[in-house]
């Protein structure tokens, strides 16, 4: 009976989990959507840099970020940029849409080049108003999701 539960605990895990994915990715994207105009398929690419970029720095430069301020600029020789190809495989878009995305993207100041190594979020962008609140509902969603896992419970030991 207990390895039932188990099992059944598992799966509303992944349930959440998948949940969770889906309506961040989805939530995200339509929030970013107006900062893009309206074009989906680009703010399906800004959300792929900005996790991909801020994910890789911090977990490589964690002491060094970890205090710094929000707003503050994060410095071009601890960010791990992504290339175009890297977005293609991450987004699942076509490379040439990819290209003309990230074009459109640099266009309206929201990402850059970091010499040749790939694409960031702009320094602009990044202390912007907009972003604030892409990050707020960041905190939100992730809020509510820990939430949903805390309501399950701790997991039983039972064997």
């Amino acid at each position: 009976m207990d390895d039932w539960r188990k099992t059944l605990d598992s799966l509303d895990l992944a349930r959440g989990v998948a949940q969770f994915s889906i309506e961040y990715v989805l939530g995200f994207c339509i929030k970013g959507r107006s900062l893009v105009g309206n074009d989906f398929d680009a703010a399906i690419v800004l959300f792929a840099i900005q996790v991909y970029v801020g994910e890789k720095a911090f977990r490589l430069n964690e002491r060094n970020v970890r205090n710094m301020p929000f707003s503050e600029r994060f410095p071009d020789d601890l960010l791990v940029p992504i290339s175009r190809l890297a977005l293609a495989d991450i987004t699942g878009l076509p490379k040439e849409t990819v290209r003309r995305k990230t074009l459109k993207l640099e266009q309206l100041g929201l990402i850059r080049r970091v010499g040749s190594r790939g694409l960031a979020i702009s320094h602009e962008f990044a202390a912007s108003a907009e972003r604030a609140e892409l990050m707020f509902f960041n905190h939100k969603a992730l809020r509510k999701f820990f939430g949903q896992i805390e309501m399950l419970g701790e997991p039983s030991n039972d064997a």
